[in-house]
């Protein structure tokens, strides 16, 4: 089916129908699930829950994570009954960026080697790939539809169209945890060396031209 059929049969559904007939059309095993568990992670991860319990959820452990954002991971696996499975970079070249600082000279290739080439070494095995990236957290992500194509992966944004005021009313409404760095002022969440308080994604690499890390581009 192509890709304008598929966001106009899905447009008009919840986002927990969208998260159901995803699971319905496609063969749970090729439905590849990542999470930052950021601010914004506990809809997709609850709606999950719901829909395909015990399906495998997909973390990028850069090794820079906040102690809040594992904190946080851990909360949410507990509550939720959530299956995680790390996804890391070879050691030698995250010792490399450690020791180098990349994170200071080149922040795109420290997203590279820590997140981007390991998530890539796993694609190859799916169809689907789902992805709770939400429309207003900045430009890029607004233009972004419900199915998109990346590099012969269909990518799925169940949540594209949730507002904040929705996200926030849903978390009340199902009682899910709140990170616990949004008390401390940040909004959004990524490596501890590229994030600083601020609303919205205005923290993350601050100062700098660059508003993705590479994954979502």
């Amino acid at each position: 089916m192509k890709i304008a059929s598929l966001n106009n049969e899905y447009r008009s559904l919840s986002y927990q129908e969208r998260l159901s007939r995803l699971f319905e059309a496609f063969t749970a095993e090729k439905i590849l699930v990542t999470s930052s568990f950021g601010t914004t992670s506990m809809v997709l991860l609850h709606l999950l829950s719901k829909v395909k319990p015990g399906h495998t959820v997909h973390f990028i452990d850069t090794s820079y994570h906040f102690p809040e954002t594992l904190a946080y991971r851990d909360q949410l696996v507990e509550q939720l009954g959530l299956k995680v499975v790390e996804v890391k970079a070879e050691k030698k070249k995250n010792r490399f960026t450690r020791e180098n600082q990349t994170w200071r000279f080149n922040q795109d290739l420290c997203c590279f080697i820590n997140k981007v080439e390991p998530l890539d070494k796993i694609k190859g095995g799916y169809d689907v790939w789902i992805s709770g990236v939400l429309g207003f957290q900045n430009i890029h992500r607004k233009n972004l539809e419900i199915f998109d194509k990346k590099e012969g992966l269909l990518k799925f944004h169940p949540l594209i169209d949730m507002t904040k005021e929705d996200l926030n009313l849903y978390r009340q409404l199902f009682e899910l945890p709140t990170h616990e760095l949004i008390h401390k002022g940040y909004d959004s969440v990524g490596c501890k060396h590229c994030t600083k308080k601020g609303r919205g994604r205005e923290g993350r690499w601050f100062d700098l031209d660059k508003t993705e890390c590479g994954i979502h581009d």
